[in-house]
């Protein structure tokens, strides 16, 4: 069981490491930052006190503390992929806007041509 732990552990350290060096290579904001941090070190308490999720789980009248997790990231899942949906929506939305402007552009700007008769 100790090696699973390290192993998660090292595991972590690496994630924490890319989560920094995007925050400093300006990919993520600083609020990214803090709830990437957020996960990780939730993790962490996990591995290495998996007594907690247990305690969690029956405040919230769940039997164990696994399956409170497995709920938690089934919901976090979803709002993320509807997060995600609202993004896309929203950049096929500004593109289509982009799109048309150009066609426009490149119609009024296009001389008109005399019909040869």
């Amino acid at each position: 069981m100790i090696i699973t732990k390290i192993l998660i552990t090292g595991f972590v350290i690496f994630a924490l490491s890319r989560v920094i060096l995007r925050f400093k290579e300006g990919k993520i904001s600083f609020v990214g930052l803090l709830g990437w941090l957020l996960l990780w070190g939730t993790i962490e308490v996990i591995v290495w006190a998996p007594k907690i999720t247990t305690d969690f789980a029956k405040i919230f009248g769940i039997g164990r503390g696994v399956d409170l997790i497995i709920y938690g990231s089934i919901v976090s899942i979803f709002y993320l992929i509807f997060r995600i949906y609202v993004k896309f929506e929203d950049m096929e939305r500004q593109i289509t806007e982009v799109v048309k402007a150009i066609a426009l552009k490149k119609v009024s700007n296009k001389p008109v041509q005399k019909s040869s008769k």
